[in-house]
């Protein structure tokens, strides 16, 4: 006869789980808040556990914080006196961080099915309790106590109040920036594109949209910084249109500072092969830290971007950067009344886009096609994205390039900084740069020998007979 296993404590499942589900409280902060108030520390079987989860509530409810690591560094050796058992959860505690998430999902879902369970449990003999002693004027709390017991995500849902946690709201490092690589270009963004956040690049056909993201993700990729614990950080990089080979050509062109469309010429295949595998540091960050995938275009949609997100998390592959290459081969979101026309749907998928950033906590880079205006344009603006314009507007950051047909001679371009959601936008514009499309890099420190002033009058001119072009349209000219 089978023996009866004890579910009542998380032992059950195993310390390696214990320790996992820890990492998700660390990790996933929404995760942890959905559970706050239902998780008990006494479900945990290794002691100095349960303490790290008790600090990590205690911390919460004192002050609406959700500890990093680093913090609970401080917490432990600030509140506990012996050596022994300091050191003891700081092992611990390093252990918890260098783990792997894979499986993520099904521990998050196990996890939050026992501490429901487990408060129903002690609902019901507190019920119990109430019954047997027959004071009907208790009866009303065993309703309330059953609420309590199923009780997940309700302070999420909530909202919150001004003034809870001013110090935190404003700490110097509110919006953690992935940088673009570029030194001129993220010192004008603030240090890159935010966590949660989505930045559009519009771009007419054959500017380099693809090589400008590549160029994103392998500079995110080998940027260590106390916030990715120095390992750089992770990215996910999918793409419709290039083939696998292309794609990799072009970081390797990055690496090797080599124009990708030469690394097959004689001469500079044998060492170029070499140096590729002879792994250096920062060429086993990129490999560890980027992820490619070439999909189906015109078949996958935002909801299914999503689903391979999670995919990939649930994997052991949280990804910190996501790059879709680009915006027109995803396919629209399912309409959400018959009256939807293929504008509406355009906005109803880039604010999925924008939801899920926000979400996971990921920044996001999603290229954007330029219209017919836009090409051989000296100037590029929000108006010159194809489609509707709902799709643009729901981006926390919008860069637009340019480029005549002199400067795709020269190999230059036009950088524009049309949005920074909730950030004064300072320098806005770089003129007549330099931009491998080989190496995905750009040069901003020779900005060649365009006038700032005479762009200028060249713009009024434009939007000037721009204007009059829409005058005439109205009067049926």
């Amino acid at each position: 006869m089978a023996k009866n296993v004890d579910k009542s404590t998380l032992g059950y499942l195993g310390e390696d789980f214990q320790l996992k589900l820890v990492k998700c409280f660390f990790e996933d902060k929404n995760f942890f808040l959905g559970l706050e108030q239902i998780i008990d520390q006494n479900m945990f079987t290794n002691e100095y556990l349960r303490r790290i989860v008790g600090f990590l509530k205690s911390r919460y409810n004192d002050k609406d914080v959700v500890s990093s690591y680093g913090e609970m560094d401080i917490l432990i050796r600030k509140n506990i006196s012996d050596q022994i058992t300091v050191m003891s959860m700081l092992e611990l505690l390093d252990k918890i961080k260098n783990m792997d998430l894979v499986g993520l999902d099904l521990i998050e879902g196990e996890s939050e099915r026992f501490f429901k369970q487990q408060n129903l449990v002690k609902a019901i003999n507190k019920a119990n309790d109430i019954i047997k002693r027959g004071n009907g004027s208790e009866y009303y709390e065993i309703e309330d106590l059953f609420k309590k017991a199923l009780e997940v995500n309700t302070k999420q849902e909530y909202g919150w109040h001004l003034f809870d946690d001013v110090e935190n709201d404003l700490r110097d490092d509110y919006r953690e920036t992935i940088p673009t690589g570029t030194k001129e270009l993220d010192e004008a963004l603030y240090g890159g594109l935010g966590r949660g956040e989505l930045g559009v690049v519009i771009a007419p056909s054959g500017v380099g949209k693809t090589s400008i993201c590549t160029g994103f993700a392998a500079s995110a990729a080998v940027t260590k910084t106390k916030g990715n614990n120095y390992q750089g950080y992770k990215v996910l990089h999918f793409y419709f249109e290039d083939s696998d080979e292309a794609i990799r050509r072009k970081y390797y062109g990055h690496i090797l500072d080599i124009d990708a469309m030469h690394l097959s010429d004689p001469d500079i295949r044998p060492r170029a092969i070499e140096e590729l595998k002879n792994l250096k540091e920062e060429q086993k960050l990129l490999k560890t830290n980027i992820i490619g995938k070439r999909l189906a275009s015109g078949e996958e949609t935002a909801s299914m971007i999503k689903r391979r997100i999670e995919s990939y998390i649930a994997k052991g592959f949280k990804p910190d950067l996501v790059i879709i290459d680009y915006f027109e081969c995803l396919k629209s979101e399912d309409a959400q009344n018959f009256h939807d026309t293929e504008w509406t749907k355009e906005g109803i998928t880039m604010r999925k886009l924008e939801s899920i950033c926000n979400e996971k906590q990921i920044a996001m880079w999603v290229p954007i096609q330029g219209n017919k205006g836009s090409l051989g344009a000296e100037f590029v603006g929000l108006m010159h994205g194809g489609g509707s314009v709902s799709k643009i507007q729901i981006g926390h950051v919008v860069i637009t390039l340019a480029r005549t047909e002199e400067q795709k001679s020269q190999h230059r371009l036009n950088v524009f900084i049309q949005k920074l959601r909730g950030i004064a936008i300072g320098r806005d514009k770089f003129l007549n740069v330099k931009f491998n499309n080989g190496t995905c890099k750009f040069d901003m420190t020779d900005t060649g020998d365009v006038d700032d002033e005479v762009f200028e009058n060249s713009m009024q001119q434009r939007q000037n007979v721009v204007a009059k072009q829409v005058r005439n349209n109205l009067r049926g000219n």
